[in-house]
């Protein structure tokens, strides 16, 4: 049988072509241009707003969250790991 020897010349035409397309790809692309600005009228430049706030507390109050416990240590004291090579 006859061996066939391929020639490196279709791999590195088929990287060059994988770096210009990338490049062309990436440097048309901007992030900044799919981000719309937010409407001034809709932008926060004060927290007078929140001065009126009032936080409802009960939900720390309730019976069922007084009820939850904390199982096991905290904090978590690490232990010694498994195998040095996991694949044996």
């Amino acid at each position: 049988m006859a061996s066939f020897k391929q020639s490196p010349t279709l791999l590195y035409l088929i990287i060059v072509l994988g770096v210009v397309l990338g490049y062309l790809y990436n440097s048309q692309t901007n992030p900044a241009d799919s981000v719309p600005p937010v409407p001034t009228k809709d932008q926060l430049t004060t927290l007078q707003p929140f001065t009126n706030l009032n936080i409802d507390y009960s939900l720390l109050t309730s019976n069922q969250f007084q009820q939850l416990q904390v199982f096991g240590e905290l904090p978590v004291q690490p232990q010694a790991g498994g195998r040095s090579n996991p694949f044996q």
